[in-house]
């Protein structure tokens, strides 16, 4: 009941709803089986072509962070752990085990997805390349087939477009001349 509640109110979204006024994740819990579907949930809605409108994805990032600024705030009060590492992990989980993030049609959707949630810090790109690394990944090339979940070949097709919109950063070295990393 409550998922078919949720998918209800994901699909009611539109690019003119004020999404502060969207309670999708409510007192839910991070650590929870409820959360985790839910936040399975938004993430293929946010992505799935069976779905409609490019504001999809940007919603599912502004619930996502709302959820993530609620608990950490809690957490904060309380002076226990925040979820950002739990986020991160079922992030990649999702990427590594979702049925629509495993489908070539979603990667330019998911792509945009995820280069949101950096921007927003909620992924960590660089946390999650090490854990690639740790894994023993190098990524596949784009005429491979996909095994294991888009995380396979996920680190030149989907975020070679995240890297050629990030702008240059500026680092002064020891010799206070700037260069471009």
């Amino acid at each position: 009941m409550i998922l078919i509640h949720s998918s209800k109110l994901l699909n009611s979204i539109s690019a003119t709803t004020n999404i502060a006024t969207v309670s999708f994740f409510k007192d839910e819990l991070h650590n929870t089986p409820a959360f985790k579907e839910k936040l399975d949930m938004l993430l293929t809605w946010s992505v799935t072509p069976l779905q409609y409108g490019d504001h999809r994805p940007f919603a599912a990032v502004t619930l996502i962070r709302s959820w993530r600024d609620r608990v950490c705030e809690r957490a904060t009060r309380r002076d226990i752990e925040t979820p950002n590492d739990f986020l991160q992990d079922q992030l990649f989980d999702w990427l590594d085990t979702s049925e629509v993030a495993g489908e070539i049609k979603s990667i330019r959707h998911i792509a945009l997805l995820f280069e949101e949630l950096v921007k927003r810090e909620l992924f960590s790109y660089a946390k999650y390349i090490q854990r690639l690394i740790a894994r023993g990944e190098t990524g596949l090339s784009t005429t491979e087939v996909c095994p294991f979940g888009l995380n396979s070949m996920i680190i030149e097709p989907v975020f070679l477009e995240f890297r050629i919109s990030t702008p240059p950063v500026l680092a002064l070295d020891s010799s206070t001349q700037f260069n471009f990393v």
